[in-house]
């Protein structure tokens, strides 16, 4: 439960320490941000992405970085819609741990193997995602 981990860490110290390592606009080309950002057709829609989903690749890079370091865990696997989130953390990890390093997605990096693994979506007939995530009634998924 990654709660267990979060609850001590402080706001500030988190962007003081973790936000600095992030660049927005490589969080703007992340494909999960650029599809929420598109344009909506109807001016009074409510469509785009919230501050919450836009700094949740932040939270999701964190922990793949406790992880990785607490518990030796070099593997994060996730839903296709997850790419981007799991390239944050292994883009963390590099930081954090081989600081010379500009850790970009097309550097290589020796010493420290983090790695991310995406699977297609598994959606419903009507073509919503099935996940822990989802809001639709019965279609969480968890594997115990």
């Amino acid at each position: 439960n990654n709660h267990n981990w979060f609850k001590n860490v402080h706001l500030l110290d988190f962007l003081r320490d973790y936000g600095k390592l992030f660049k927005v606009q490589q969080m703007l080309n992340k494909n999960s941000v650029k599809s929420r950002m598109a344009p909506s057709t109807n001016p009074n829609s409510s469509e785009g992405i919230s501050f919450t989903e836009f700094s949740y690749q932040l939270l999701q890079a964190y922990d793949f970085y406790h992880l990785y370091k607490e518990d030796q865990c070099t593997l994060q696997i996730g839903g296709s819609d997850q790419w981007g989130n799991i390239t944050s953390g292994i883009q963390l990890i590099h930081r954090l741990l081989d600081p010379q390093s500009s850790a970009d997605e097309t550097s290589e990096i020796s010493n420290h193997f983090a790695y991310g693994l995406t699977l297609p979506l598994i959606t419903t007939t009507d073509g919503k995602k099935l996940g822990k995530s989802s809001s639709a009634p019965g279609a969480g998924i968890w594997l115990d």
